[in-house]
């Protein structure tokens, strides 16, 4: 058997909300990206030692296509949003030796996009296809030009991820899977296209291994990137006491934040779990306050019983920060939804969201219900469909707006501190926290890092031309701040440098320039797949 070189390689992303590209150069280190790409470690671990493995995350470091010449196997995946990216890195590497492959979440929904850009595509789940390709390969047997797995993977069977193989120092906050699969049926969602409706979990057993692994590879914080981390409530119950062993045993170390659906207000016992376990965050999808906008994408679950509101406001009070993704464009949407949604995000005091556009992807129920009803575009990456009560104009604009409203300095960081502020039982919960998990860090060590956060906005605003207004919407935000003594100078320094990255996108650019906007303001609730950052202020 031929011992194989293989490169994986993950494209960059544009700057958008959940990747605060502008806020990484704000904090201390060198951070060149928030979350690690998961999938990345995931494929490397599926493969025997014997085969030299090298993993490229292009959010961190720069491809050096001439290098790339030793390889025998050059792997890409990537989201629809990175998809542009994928082609240039496919038509780069398209006339070297190797063997070129691709999968990933936007090869699973469009493979025909990738026709004539690749030797082989891998189509969905590729945990027992990619090894076998790979065997097949060095072998020096034939392989296919497509591949698609029968069935779907035993989560119980997968290896640990391989986090030695990046450069794990550039990055915020690490990523784990514990499960894959929705039983909800939202019209607009791949998940459910790509992994069913079944939950698949992991063992207990690999999911405190994977927090060793993420442990010792020198993270003190976790992304679980399950799309429903609850999706299987009675599975997740008998794991997280496991986890909470492996906490309290080794004290604390890290902080966790995942996705799930809003029910999770129902059900005391697993909020109670989930912060015994150190989970500090939430992001919930929301979509939206309209019910009948919630009802026509079939998010019954948003719907079912207490106001969203008072869901929202128990798990606060379980101790949960919580953040959340919103949609525009559904059908029952009309120009006044823009305003609607600034209203409940404001009164649900959720101090990071996305406002993002529908879009229709492939596969999904409801790409196959607006090419039928002959609504289908495909002259606009951001918007690809026609909606129904507005033009899409409006719907671009109507986005944008809610977004520079949305991200203000006084209503961020206002939402913030009414998050903090508004619940007892959140900030009981949050101090108990605090007290189990000491890191140890020195009072110094903490006026360093907020003197180093504090310069480089000082510096990022100079060159913006607003160092002056940046100094004076900062200052006089902390005094009102300050005035309910809702936190102390570094962690207000660290949200205005959260705050930055938003401002930049929402006011610097998207600003009288429709095309960068719709860009700026991107495609609904796909930023959040194969382990891209959601809101991670774990430590607020």
């Amino acid at each position: 058997m031929k011992r194989l070189s293989i490169c994986l390689i993950a494209p960059k992303f544009e700057p958008s909300y959940w990747g605060r590209e502008y806020a990484l150069p704000l904090l201390p280190g060198d951070k060149r990206a928030w979350t690690m790409p998961g999938v990345l470690t995931l494929l490397a671990g599926l493969l025997p030692a014997t085969h030299e493995v090298v993993l490229i995350d292009e959010s961190v470091e720069a491809i050096d296509f001439e290098a790339l010449r030793r390889f025998d196997v050059i792997g890409v995946t990537g989201q629809i949003v990175q998809r542009a990216r994928m082609v240039e890195i496919l038509e780069h590497v398209r006339d070297l030796p190797a063997t070129v492959v691709v999968g990933g979440p936007y090869a699973a929904i469009n493979e025909k996009f990738f026709a004539g850009l690749c030797d082989v595509v891998f189509v969905g789940e590729a945990d027992q296809t990619w090894p076998d390709f790979i065997e097949a390969l060095a072998q020096g047997a034939p392989v296919e030009a497509r591949y698609e797995q029968k069935e779907p993977t035993d989560m119980s069977t997968l290896p640990p991820s391989r986090f030695e193989l990046l450069k794990t120092k550039h990055y915020v906050s690490a990523s784990i899977q514990y499960s894959r699969g929705c039983p909800f049926t939202c019209e607009f969602c791949d998940i459910i296209v790509i992994f069913g409706r079944r939950p698949r979990v992991k063992t207990p057993e690999q999911v405190v291994a994977e927090l060793e692994g993420v442990r010792q590879a020198g993270f003190s914080v976790c992304v679980v990137v399950d799309d429903n981390f609850i999706g299987n409530k009675v599975a997740v119950k008998k794991m997280l006491p496991a986890v909470i062993k492996w906490q309290e045993e080794n004290g604390y170390p890290l902080s966790l934040a995942t996705e799930a659906t809003l029910n999770l207000a129902d059900d005391p016992e697993l909020m109670d779990l989930m912060v015994q376990a150190n989970f500090r965050e939430v992001f919930i999808g929301i979509e939206s306050p309209r019910a009948e906008s919630l009802k026509e994408t079939k998010k019954l679950q948003n719907i079912r019983g207490e106001s969203m509101l008072s869901k929202l406001d128990h798990i606060r009070d379980a101790g949960l920060v919580t953040s959340a993704g919103f949609i525009v464009g559904f059908d029952n949407d009309d120009t006044r939804i823009f305003q609607e949604q600034v209203q409940f995000i404001e009164a649900a005091s959720i101090a990071q969201v996305s406002v993002g556009l529908l879009v229709a992807l492939p596969k999904t129920p409801l790409y196959d219900r607006l090419g039928a009803e002959g609504r289908l575009t495909d002259d606009n990456d951001a918007c690809n469909f026609v909606p129904k009560q507005m033009s899409r104009e409006e719907l671009v604009d109507g986005c944008a707006d809610a977004l520079r409203e949305l991200y203000s300095a006084e209503a961020f960081l206002g939402r913030v501190v009414r998050n903090v502020t508004s619940s007892e039982g959140f900030r009981e919960k949050r101090a108990a926290m605090a007290a189990r998990a000491d890191t140890g860090g020195s009072v110094i060590g903490a006026l360093v890092s907020s003197g180093i956060i504090g310069f480089r906005l000082a510096r990022a605003m100079a060159r913006e031309g607003m160092l002056w207004r940046g100094i004076q919407m900062y200052m006089r935000e902390y005094r009102k701040q300050r005035a309910v003594k809702a936190m102390s100078f570094p962690v207000f320094l660290y949200l205005c440098a959260l705050h930055w990255h938003h401002y930049r996108q929402t006011h610097l650019y998207a600003r009288d320039n429709t095309e960068r906007g719709m860009n700026i303001i991107g495609p609904a609730r796909v930023e959040a797949k194969e382990g891209v950052a959601k809101n991670h202020m774990a430590d607020v």
